[in-house]
């Protein structure tokens, strides 16, 4: 008994550390956001005598300020809409396309199934910086640099994480349900439309959340494949060099959290369903 109550009162003391520990990481995390939140409702000369303390007197000058600001001919509401755009459809074409590519190589048996499942694990293997390069010529040469089109056909790969996930998941989907269906005369694609994707509902959710907010926060692709049409990231970081270098740094802090803020929302309005799914696999019950 001595060593059972040894063993819980050490068990109890690691958990309160470790749970400090997430503590103090998880404010870390927050505390730079909630600093910045509170410094965006000052004016500069509030911010410069009082950076660490509330606003003395709180105003949304800067937030009505920060939208009047241009890059390349947009404002901050136009390059809202092009994230919006690019968010949505980069996200409905990847989440379809990988969730068929893993269907077909997780339930089906063809030549080179291994194959395809190997190179599509290397392509997450082998470092973006190797490849840009060329993917760079290539789209330059297919004359989609500077198009959404062509944005969107890097995004709508269907070899990446999301492929891992939904492979992971479908190899563990009983296909019971799949042979009725096939008795009763559905066809392949029946079978996958009608029976697959909403008994995976569970997992395609949370993951297309995952890869929206990746979209919305990517600079680099953008920023090299679509240098005239600004997104929300490209076209906030330049505004915020711009208002750095006059040393409006209210307004800064306001650009960024109207970039964070939809993002934060859509993570908080899906955080169950994201936690609760993640791990996922197979049909319970």
């Amino acid at each position: 008994m001595n060593k059972r109550v040894l063993g819980s009162k050490s068990a109890v003391v690691i958990m309160w550390i470790v749970f400090v520990l997430f503590a103090i990481y998880a404010v870390t995390l927050i505390f730079p956001f909630v600093w910045m939140l509170m410094n965006s409702f000052k004016d500069n000369q509030d911010f410069f005598s009082n950076i660490w303390g509330i606003p003395l007197n709180f105003t949304f000058a800067n937030y009505v300020k920060v939208f009047s600001y241009k890059y390349k001919g947009y404002n901050l509401f136009g390059m809202f809409g092009i994230s919006i755009l690019i968010t949505l459809l980069a996200t409905l074409l990847n989440t379809f396309l990988s969730t068929c590519a893993a269907y077909v190589v997780a339930k089906y048996k063809f030549f080179g199934r291994k194959i395809l499942y190997s190179l599509a694990l290397l392509t997450m293997i082998l470092p973006s910086v190797g490849t840009l390069p060329a993917q760079y010529k290539l789209m330059e040469s297919l004359h989609l640099n500077n198009s959404i089109i062509g944005i969107l056909v890097l995004y709508s790969g269907c070899f990446g994480f999301t492929f891992f996930i939904m492979h992971g998941y479908f190899t563990t989907l009983s296909w019971t349900y799949a042979e009725a269906a096939f008795v009763d005369g559905a066809s392949d694609f029946q079978v996958f439309w009608h029976v697959m994707l909403p008994l995976s509902k569970s997992i395609i959710i949370p993951m297309a959340v995952v890869y929206s907010i990746g979209v919305w926060n990517d600079y680099l692709t953008p920023s090299i494949y679509l240098k005239n049409i600004p997104t929300l990231s490209v076209g906030i970081r330049n505004l915020t060099q711009q208002m750095q270098s006059t040393g409006a740094y209210t307004e800064m802090f306001s650009a960024m959290i109207v970039t964070i803020l939809p993002i934060l929302i859509v993570f908080i309005f899906f955080q169950k369903t994201i936690m609760n799914n993640m791990t996922m696999g197979g049909i319970k019950g």
